[in-house]
């Protein structure tokens, strides 16, 4: 699906680039063309590139991947080892969210195509600069003021050795980029989000719970791809059982994600591969439209006065009061829904106020503050 969306930007004369998250290197295989961490051309206003954590640490973190090779050498592991090492957890996340400012701020492209991982990997990714604002406010200072101290102390003795002020400028940077990511990921006029859905029942619960806790996080889901839909004219090639099936949860569907836009994308004979195929997979999905058009910009949340009482809207579909938790800490309020919980910075006509009611209105956590 980016492919096709990339493919057909790119025709109707977008700078575009598709960023590929995926390890299982999908965006590749779609465009029949091999891709690595470099961005490379494809045709005219098409460039794509498959992130590569082990790459990204040689080129842009040098400070940081040397300092944690060298540590791990001074445990004891061998230098190839520790150089595999060196790639923590989100790390590749970072590397895909930081491109998008990159590309935001030098405007070389009008349209960037983020092809992302199955839903687990994909919450992980747009979650991340939330939660890693959270812990760069609460842990970072503290950090940087021990290993200060630490190498004016101990640090003269031990043998491993201590960050280097240029590791924690890296820090520094990692830091404010994060940030400017999040600022881009919660515009609705920037950035938006498209979930696909096949017609069977798991694959529908599994978008159902994507789209509540992106709508957590405040992210603009706008439109909804609708794939390996079976076509009328194939209907001697399937069982009648399979069309009836399809139906039912093809009104599971509509009764769920109405009214967000839906695309359709219909089984192919053979896979799709390669640019004829996914062009044709275009034209399934936008026909003359324009793919770069955004649906729907409604926010996920908002924060208004109705009659003297401060009330935050939250979007939360597919939910229900008994799946909410809500704890306020200061100026910050936690909700968490299932295993994902989202610290929402309040405004400081809030922060002195309690949370005194709390209802769900319309698919939406209504939270009431005196």
């Amino acid at each position: 699906m980016s492919a096709a969306t990339a493919l057909r930007c790119a025709k109707l004369g977008y700078r575009t680039i598709a960023v590929s998250t995926d390890s299982a290197h999908s965006l590749a295989d779609s465009l029949d063309i091999p891709l690595s961490g470099d961005i490379r051309n494809i045709r005219e206003n098409l460039d794509a590139i498959e992130v590569d954590v082990i790459h990204e640490m040689e080129t842009r973190w040098k400070e940081i991947g040397q300092y944690l090779s060298d540590f791990m050498v001074s445990q004891g592991l061998d230098p190839i080892s520790s150089k595999e090492m060196t790639v923590w957890p989100g790390m590749e996340l970072m590397s895909a969210l930081f491109y998008i400012e990159e590309f935001k701020k030098s405007g070389q492209y009008d349209v960037v195509v983020m092809d992302t991982a199955p839903t687990a990997e994909t919450l992980r990714l747009l979650s991340f600069p939330d939660t890693a604002d959270w812990y760069f406010d609460k842990m970072y200072k503290v950090f940087r003021n021990t290993v200060r101290l630490a190498r004016a102390t101990v640090g003269k003795v031990m043998s491993m050795p201590m960050p280097t002020d240029a590791f924690l400028k890296d820090l520094d940077l990692l830091k404010d980029r994060m940030k400017a990511v999040r600022q881009i990921l919660l515009d609705a006029e920037t950035t938006s989000v498209r979930l696909v859905v096949n017609p069977e029942r798991m694959v529908i619960n599994e978008t159902k719970r994507a789209y509540t806790y992106l709508c957590l996080y405040n992210l603009t889901v706008e439109c909804l791809v609708i794939n390996r839909l079976l076509p009328e004219e194939a209907r001697g090639q399937y069982p009648d059982a399979k069309f009836e099936e399809q139906s039912r949860y093809m009104q599971m569907i509509d009764e769920s994600f109405s009214p967000l836009k839906m695309l359709r994308a219909y089984q192919s004979p053979t896979e799709v591969v390669g640019v004829r195929s996914l062009e044709r997979l275009a034209d399934q999905l936008f026909g003359d439209t324009d793919p770069a058009v955004v649906y729907s910009s409604e926010k996920s949340m908002e924060i208004f006065n109705r009659d003297g009482v401060d009330t935050l809207a939250l979007k939360l579909p597919f939910s229900s009061k008994d799946q909410v938790e809500l704890y306020k800490s200061e100026d910050v309020l936690i909700v968490t829904v299932g295993w994902y919980k989202r610290s929402v910075a309040l405004p400081y006509s809030l922060v002195k106020k309690q949370a005194h009611k709390a209802e769900f209105k319309d698919g939406r956590l209504m939270i009431s503050f005196k």
